[in-house]
């Protein structure tokens, strides 16, 4: 009974039926993921989707669709199916483990008087044992199989590795589910706001969003810096859109990799992968005592905002402190946008780029509005004054970094030969010897056909028998 229960167990898990079904499921799922924002509810895209579509949100909430690649629902499906796929190499491998015994023993057992033939064929008379073994080689040649030729046997035989394709490429399917799970745990992905000419340390502070795995560990003392930023970049005559000049550096400060990103031009290095993503403005300001030495340096990101007055609203607020540390004011900035023709506002750096600086005291109101540009200062009322000392763009970097991505890419490589192998490779053993019984001289023919590509076994069974037979036997045929 027991052993009953095994083989039917064994036997679904090796169906490809059963298989067929749960790609179908991992596939279907992965589509509705593209249809539904991902990310933590608190996420503003997914509040917003959700808010839209109350009812397509009872259904995506509780099956976890904003983090479809986290959900159980999704990881059980992938679990289930890197089991069948185990299964499936398993009995793959066995095959190839049966074939190849088969290939290296072909050879030697080719001519011997104990040798089993699958047929045999009886030569025209006056053929000798040498003429038989050189026609039966000729003849194999047209069929497209190119044989070795010895003095008592003719042999084609594939290499040993020709049989393992299909089992090395199911493998290698098996690492890429293994790499995937773990690689999640130890992927990390988020958002970073950089302004021109400002480095941040890759540390979980400095990101406005991030989602990470629990075995994830930031590059130790690895820091990005945005160098420039060409809001309109062009190359080779195509139009680019806003490109940030990026470098990575080491925890010593030396440039790891420095290059313009923009889309399908993602800067690599290790296992750190940064695409563009947004891009805003930035107003650096200084704040200054009584004798004119600076106390505070800030930089202020700003987003382009069409329902805020001036068309540009602050990522967050500021916190002016005092001399002893304490907060003073909530500082509100943001850059008022250039009107077009049109009477609308445009969304670029403005022509005279000034900067719009409010202070709201602990209670929330307003105790400063004033706009400023670059150098100009204004009085605080509490004492000493704030400098405007720049406005720039700023980049939204989108940071993935995953460990896994190069065995990813290792697995699916050798997924790919597997594959080739299994489906473009032939795959035989033909082995041919000459028997003389009671004055008559017969080719007796060993053969399997696993993948034969050109041929087929009757087609070589009829060309022997054509070839080798009396000429009646050749024209019957």
């Amino acid at each position: 009974m027991t052993v009953t229960l095994s083989r039917r167990a064994w036997r679904l898990l090796t169906s490809p039926r059963l298989a067929t079904v749960v790609i179908a499921l991992v596939g279907g799922w992965a589509v509705l993921a593209s249809f539904v924002p991902q990310g933590d509810a608190t996420a503003a895209p997914v509040a917003e989707w959700a808010a839209a579509y109350p009812g397509f949100e009872a259904l995506a909430g509780p099956l976890g669709l904003h983090r479809a690649f986290t959900a159980p629902v999704f990881l059980v499906f992938v679990a289930l199916l890197a089991v069948l796929t185990a299964a499936c190499a398993w009995q793959r491998t066995r095959v190839a483990a049966v074939r190849s015994r088969f290939l290296r023993t072909a050879v030697a057992e080719a001519g011997s008087p104990d040798a089993r033939a699958d047929f045999e064929i009886v030569c025209r008379p006056g053929l000798s044992s040498a003429e038989a073994l050189v026609t039966t080689a000729e003849t194999l040649e047209r069929l497209g199989i190119r044989p070795t030729r010895a003095e008592k046997h003719v042999t084609a035989v594939s290499p040993l590795w020709s049989v393992w394709g299909s089992a090395v490429f199911h493998w290698a399917l098996v690492t890429l589910m293994v790499v995937i799970a773990l690689g999640s745990l130890a992927r990390s992905s988020g958002q970073m706001g950089i302004a021109v000419g400002e480095a941040k340390p890759d540390v979980a502070e400095s990101y406005g969003v991030l989602d990470e795995g629990s075995l994830h560990s930031f590059g130790a003392g690895r820091s990005i810096r945005v160098d420039a930023f060409d809001v309109n970049y062009e190359t080779g005559g195509v139009k680019r859109g806003a490109t940030p000049t990026v470098t990575v550096l080491n925890a010593a400060g030396e440039v790891v990799k420095t290059q313009l990103v923009y889309p399908n031009n993602t800067l690599k290095t290790g296992s750190l992968t940064i695409y563009p993503y947004d891009y805003g403005f930035s107003a650096t300001v200084a704040m200054l005592d009584d004798s004119g030495a600076e106390l505070q340096r800030t930089t202020q990101l700003i987003d382009f905002a069409g329902s805020a007055e001036g068309g540009t609203a602050p990522l967050g607020a500021l916190v002016l402190k005092d001399e002893a540390g304490a907060a003073q004011y909530r500082m509100l900035i943001s850059v008022p946008l250039d009107q077009s023709e049109g009477g609308g506002l445009v969304g670029r750096m403005p022509e005279d780029p000034r900067a719009r600086v409010v202070l709201l005291n602990a209670a929330g109101e307003a105790v400063m509005d004033e706009t400023l540009r670059p150098d100009e200062t204004v009085a605080l009322p509490s004492g000493g004054t704030l400098r405007l000392l720049g406005v720039d763009y700023y980049a939204r970097l989108q940071l993935v970094d995953d460990p896994s991505i190069p065995l990813l890419y290792a697995a699916a490589i050798v997924a790919m030969i597997g594959l080739g192998a299994a489906t473009l490779v032939r795959q035989l053993v033909i082995s041919a010897w000459v028997a003389e019984d009671t004055g008559e001289t017969k080719l007796r023919v060993r053969m399997r056909l696993w993948r034969a590509l050109t041929t087929s076994r009757s087609e070589i069974e009829s060309e022997l028998r054509r070839a080798l037979g009396p000429a009646e036997e050749g024209s019957a045929s």
